[in-house]
C-alpha cells in the first residue's frame, strides 16, 4: 500500500543528539560526494575509502552523513543510491560535528550533529517512491538557503574581481550541458570535467564547472532552456584564460533542480517566454564554424605562440582542442596583441 512506510518508527533529524543508539532515520538525499581513498594509517600500504551525503526529512532539518570502509563496500554503497532518492538509515553513530572544520568542506546544515555509517553496524536501504510520503519527496525541490539569498548572473559579472574566491548562491536557468570530459592526471588519478552554461534575465551565458561524478550525473538530467537550478555554495572565480567570471561546484555545494520558489517560478516564466529568442549553444557553434577563416586562424596561431601563453597553449593541446578553436578563444578572450 502506498505510503505504508511512513507509519514506521523513525527518529526525526530535529531530535538527534550525540550517543543516541539503535536509530532508524528516513530522509531524501539532497547532496552527495564522490568516493575518495586515503592512506590507512593503521595499515601501512593500504587505503580506506569514504564518501558523504546529505539527507533531509523536513523543510528546516537536514544533516550530513559519512561512511568509511574498504573500497568494495564504499563503492557498492555509493552506487546504490543517487540524489533525489529516499533512504532509510539504520544504526548510524551520532556525533557532534566540529562546526568550523567540517563545514569548510561539507554542506552547512542546521543540525549540531552528523551521522557516521559503519560497515559492520549500519545499513542504508533505498525506498521506493511509492512507499514514501509525497511531502518527503517534495523536499528535493526546496533550496537549503533562503529563496531570495542569491546573486543574479549579471550581479556576478558586474562585481567581477571583488567576488573572486567567494562562495555564494546562484539561481539560474540551464542553457546547455556539455559532454563530460575524462582525463588522467600526472600522478595517474582519473578525473572528469563538465561545463554547464547558465543564463537568466541579466546575463545570456555564464559557465559553471563540475569536477565530480555526482554533480555531472545530476547535470546530465537537466534540460536546456527548461530547467532552473538553485546552486547553494558554489565558488566564484575569475578565469584568466577566458577573461570572465565562472562558478565551480565544490564539496559544499548543494544543487536544487527546479526549485519550488517564487523567484524560480519568475525565472521559469522568463525562459518560457524567451525560448525562441535564445539560440541553443550548438546552433551558435555551428554558425561560428561556418564563418571561421581556418587558413587565417592557422596563421594567427603561429603569432599567438609568440605571446606569453605557453601554459595555456600546452593545456589546450593536452585537452585535444582543435587548433582553429584554440586560436579563436585565445585571440578573442585573451586579447593577445598579434
Amino acid at each position: 500500500m502506498a505510503n505504508s512506510i511512513v507509519s514506521k518508527n523513525f527518529t526525526a533529524l530535529s531530535g538527534l543528539h550525540p550517543n543516541m543508539a539503535n536509530l532508524k532515520i528516513i530522509g531524501i538525499v539532497i547532496g552527495k560526494t564522490d568516493v575518495k581513498g586515503f592512506p590507512d594509517r593503521k595499515n601501512i600500504g593500504s587505503e580506506r575509502y569514504t564518501f558523504s551525503f546529505t539527507i533531509r526529512d523536513s523543510v528546516t532539518h537536514f544533516v550530513n552523513a559519512t561512511s568509511w570502509g574498504n573500497r568494495d563496500y564504499i563503492r557498492s554503497l555509493s552506487d546504490s543510491f543517487r540524489v533525489g532518492e529516499c533512504v532509510i538509515i539504520e544504526n548510524p553513530l551520532i556525533q557532534r560535528k566540529e562546526l568550523e572544520r567540517e563545514e569548510k568542506f561539507s554542506p552547512a546544515t542546521p543540525s549540531h550533529c552528523k551521522l557516521l555509517l559503519s560497515e559492520n553496524h549500519s545499513t542504508v536501504k533505498v525506498c521506493s517512491s511509492y512507499e514514501v510520503d509525497a511531502k518527503l519527496i517534495s523536499l528535493i525541490h526546496l533550496p537549503v538557503k533562503e529563496s531570495c539569498d542569491y546573486y543574479s548572473l549579471g550581479d556576478i559579472v558586474a562585481n567581477g574581481h571583488s567576488l573572486d574566491g567567494r562562495i555564494i548562491n546562484v539561481l539560474a536557468a540551464v542553457r546547455s550541458v556539455g559532454e563530460p570530459k575524462y582525463f588522467t592526471t600526472s600522478d595517474r588519478r582519473k578525473g572528469q570535467r563538465c561545463e554547464v552554461k547558465l543564463y537568466d534575465e541579466t546575463e545570456s551565458s555564464f559557465a559553471m564547472i563540475c569536477w565530480d561524478n555526482e554533480s555531472i550525473l545530476l547535470a546530465q538530467s537537466w534540460m536546456p532552456r527548461k530547467t532552473v537550478i538553485f546552486a547553494s555554495d558554489v565558488r566564484i572565480s575569475f578565469d584568466k584564460f577566458r577573461n570572465c567570471m565562472t562558478a565551480t561546484v565544490i564539496s559544499k555545494t548543494i544543487i536544487t533542480t527546479n526549485p519550488d520558489t517564487p523567484e524560480a517560478n519568475i525565472l521559469l516564466n522568463f525562459i518560457r517566454e524567451n525560448k525562441e529568442t535564445i539560440p541553443l549553444d550548438d546552433e551558435v557553434d555551428s554558425y561560428l564554424k561556418e564563418s571561421i577563416n581556418y587558413t587565417a586562424i592557422s596563421e594567427d596561431l603561429q603569432e599567438v605562440k609568440k605571446c606569453s601563453l605557453g601554459p595555456e597553449l600546452d593545456l589546450l593541446q593536452r585537452m585535444s582542442v582543435p587548433a582553429h578553436y584554440s586560436a579563436l578563444k585565445i585571440g578573442k578572450e585573451q586579447q593577445c596583441p598579434l
